[in-house]
């Protein structure tokens, strides 16, 4: 297969400057490719790793290798912001982005795979762009739909984390041993405001509605058991209802024991089981090119419209600019 490759494996490209370290900022992703060869009917799916992983390991470039098979996309494990010991709790030095730039970080990667794809000149299926994330690549998959709200078909989220709330932004302890370090003081330069707070939120109500307006056809598929001792369920489930409260299309599986069959699903906790396996559990009728409720777009995506969408916030508003390269920035006011 690798003499008919058409895309490079190991990629490195220029992201969006994260403030608090100003600079030049690189990201890696690894990148696979349906073995029958891209064609007209093939989509882009990113494979998003958990919170403290690394985009090469064998685990995620087996996620990329059987999902680009599966379900004829190219497909994509990002390096986002902070992975690895970048953010580790006892290593890191800032808090945890949470999904805001690591997000962005992955739609550059869909950026800059789409535009090789197209400067080949291969045919390729602008309406099924796909992620799928367990943990904090749950997270960072709930957010990639939220900031291009107009270019996925259907994100799987397993085990995800549910929004910065309290016990997860402060390390308060209620049902989580997480702390992504922010502080309540108002001085801090990791002071967690409203507004930081609502656009990592996939379940704030006016952005929902925003989101199922701009995009109708979206599916998200949450997969998370009912034990789960760090991304805790009870906020899952509330964010679940807000989702659908105002108009999304979610299946949530939230997972009881009678759900552990011991080949895909092991466990109600956090591990839920083989993630990759529960992505065909649950979501092969979604992401098959021929499954029973295969999602596409109803529209052209963020990429092929350009400009910008925003979502207002308490203080001002979130742009995320599709002109180019796409950025996300917080306007006040």
């Amino acid at each position: 297969m690798s003499e008919d490759r058409v895309l490079v494996q190991d990629q490195e490209f220029a992201a969006q400057q994260w403030p608090f370290e100003p600079g030049e900022r690189t990201v890696n992703m690894w990148v696979d490719e349906p073995v029958a060869g891209i064609g007209e009917g093939t989509g882009l799916m990113l494979c998003l790793h958990n919170w403290g992983g690394i985009y090469d390991q064998p685990i995620y470039r087996g996620w990329c290798r059987t999902f680009a098979d599966r379900y004829n996309v190219v497909t994509m494990s990002v390096n986002y912001l902070q992975s690895g010991a970048e953010g580790a709790s006892d290593t890191r030095t800032h808090p945890y982005d949470f999904g805001y730039l690591q997000a962005m970080d992955c739609l550059g990667a869909l950026y800059h795979v789409r535009r090789q794809l197209i400067e080949a000149d291969l045919s390729f299926d602008e309406h099924r762009v796909y992620s799928m994330g367990g943990s904090g690549g749950g997270n960072v998959t709930q957010m990639v739909c939220k900031l291009a709200p107009r270019t996925f078909a259907c994100g799987v989220d397993i085990c995800g984390m549910p929004g910065l709330i309290d016990a997860l932004a402060f390390g308060t302890g209620e049902g989580t041993h997480i702390n992504a370090g922010y502080s309540r003081d108002p001085q801090s330069p990791y002071f967690r405001t409203e507004d930081v707070r609502r656009i990592r939120d996939f379940g704030d109500p006016e952005h929902c509605r925003l989101l199922a307006e701009a995009n109708p056809a979206l599916q998200i598929v949450i997969v998370h058991g009912t034990e789960d001792l760090s991304c805790p369920v009870v906020p899952k489930m509330e964010q679940f209802a807000r989702m659908t409260a105002a108009g999304m299309h979610v299946d949530g599986r939230f997972l009881t024991p009678i759900d552990v069959d011991g080949y895909a699903v092991t466990t109600t906790g956090h591990p839920v089981g083989r993630r990759e396996m529960v992505v065909a559990k649950y979501a092969d009728d979604y992401l098959l090119p021929n499954g029973r409720l295969a999602k596409r777009t109803e529209q052209e995506n963020d990429f092929q419209r350009g400009g910008m969408f925003e979502y207002p916030s308490d203080n001002g508003r979130f742009v995320i600019d599709f002109e180019g390269y796409p950025t996300v920035e917080f306007v006040e006011g």
